[in-house]
């Protein structure tokens, strides 16, 4: 028995609601091999983590500590393991010889059962030609999101040396043996993640076919994910049209104002229920203690409701400290690091005061914010001013996208299209730390571990 299949062996018997029976029928010497559409469906349908299977649903999460939206102090430190204060200090080696890098784990965990798929689902039985293709069309996007998370973490950011620029190894098969892992080029990743998006859209349904469908990339949300893909490459005409493309599918924003509160949180809905949420993709971390940052918090003013999601961490963690922590998610049980209809219209506003279409960028912000606001408090705003234009939707797009692990990303790109020269700096335990604007720390260290057993990835240049 092949070793590929051991991921699906445990995925199938594990998240089938068959019975017993019905799979002993497909289980020659005691393994199930997936041979029907059903089998693939139902890898892609796992979305939590089973034994050695990280499922589809976690994304990545070492973003959290990085950037400027959420600090750790000498008092709360002692709240957070080892790894954590080594990427709240941007350390050089973020994993010890012996330890596992989570993200890099989960999303190779992920791209290795997409490659099974996209190889062996046109040749699955008892299903049809258009059932095959959208679960291949599924596949890909899944394989591609993985790529655009470890590209973006361990990568630097996109530019014009991209050709020439380390991204990530790129497996494009599931075979173990002999494999090609040395570092593709940053270009290298974002053409295969391009071609896996674009290629697969027409065999998507327009929306998830039920709200607990989610989970299941569609139209809607492989036009978001290829609006971002095309905002971080700085082609704002390309992502403009996939952001068109994908409001024009489905378009509903959540008012704020609907909710109530628990605990004097602001009290959101489960993903399943969430009507503005296009992919559900979640952070692993949904109960880390994300304290914000004075700068971030003194962002949302008062008559904004958002500034309710966040809650004394006295309350949440028990901790006689000053600061206020990211508190929705817990209630919600959900992080998400998806796609929303907000981000797709904040990427479009972003693309549109890029372009100089400033009317069109204000709108977009301030159909966002009418519904974040509390009923009859909110002016809109309005300028005629580029700079002043652009600088709104960044901020709007970092009050909004908050918790999403999207912030450091976009620290990235604007310090590489925007020369924003974004030195990050924190002082802690009597030690000053540093992230300097475009130095080569921007790029995620890559774990000793999967270095010493491989070689040929190398690590990252350090400052």
């Amino acid at each position: 028995m092949k070793l590929k299949y051991s991921v699906l062996i445990l995925v199938l018997v594990l998240i089938s609601s068959c019975n017993k029976e019905e799979w002993l029928d497909i289980q020659p010497k005691g393994e199930v091999i997936p041979t029907t559409v059903k089998d693939y469906r139902l890898l892609l349908d796992q979305v939590y983590g089973i034994g050695i299977s990280p499922g589809f649903g976690d994304t990545y999460a070492n973003t959290d500590y990085m950037s400027d939206d959420f600090t750790i102090n000498d008092n709360t430190s002692n709240q957070f393991g080892a790894q954590v204060i080594r990427a709240y200090t941007w350390d050089n080696d973020l994993y010890l010889a012996n330890e596992e890098d989570s993200d890099w784990a989960t999303l190779y965990g992920q791209i290795y059962p997409a490659n099974i798929i996209i190889e062996e689902i046109m040749s699955a039985t008892n299903g049809s030609e258009s059932e095959k293709l959208e679960i291949l069309a599924e596949a890909k996007i899944q394989r591609a999101f993985s790529y655009f998370a470890l590209v973006n973490l361990y990568g630097l950011h996109y530019n014009a040396d991209a050709a020439s620029t380390p991204g990530v190894p790129m497996r494009l098969d599931s075979e173990l043996s002999g494999a090609d892992l040395s570092r593709k080029s940053v270009q290298e990743v974002y053409n295969l993640i391009i071609e896996d998006v674009e290629s697969s859209i027409p065999n998507l349904p327009d929306v998830p076919e039920t709200n607990n469908h989610k989970h299941r990339p569609s139209k809607v949300n492989a036009y978001a994910f290829l609006a971002r893909i095309y905002l971080y490459m700085a082609d704002y005409e390309k992502a403009l049209d996939a952001a068109n493309s994908s409001y024009a599918i489905y378009n509903t924003i959540n008012n704020y104002n609907d909710y109530g509160f628990y605990f004097d949180v602001l009290y959101l809905d489960q993903p399943q229920n969430d009507k503005q949420l296009l992919w559900s993709k979640g952070s692993p971390n949904t109960y880390s203690l994300l304290v914000a940052s004075d700068e971030l918090f003194s962002m949302y003013t008062e008559d904004d409701l958002r500034k309710t999601m966040f809650s004394p961490i006295s309350f949440l963690f028990g901790i006689q400290e000053e600061g206020n922590a990211f508190g929705s998610p817990f209630f919600t049980n959900y992080r998400g690091s998806g796609f929303t209809v907000p981000e797709v219209l904040l990427i479009r506003a972003e693309c549109n005061a890029r372009l100089n279409n400033l009317d069109l960028a204000l709108a977009d912000v301030n159909l966002i914010r009418e519904n974040r606001f509390k009923t009859g408090t909110y002016t809109p705003l309005i300028s005629t001013d580029k700079a002043e234009v652009l600088d709104i939707v960044k901020n709007e797009r970092r009050m909004e996208l908050v918790g999403s692990g999207l912030r450091f990303f976009d620290l990235k790109r604007y310090n590489e299209f925007d020369n924003a020269n974004i030195t990050l700096s924190r002082d802690l335990n009597g030690e000053t730390y540093s992230l300097q604007a475009n130095g080569k720390n921007w790029a995620l260290p890559i774990a000793k571990k999967y270095i010493n057993a491989t070689p040929a990835i190398g690590d990252n240049i350090r400052d």
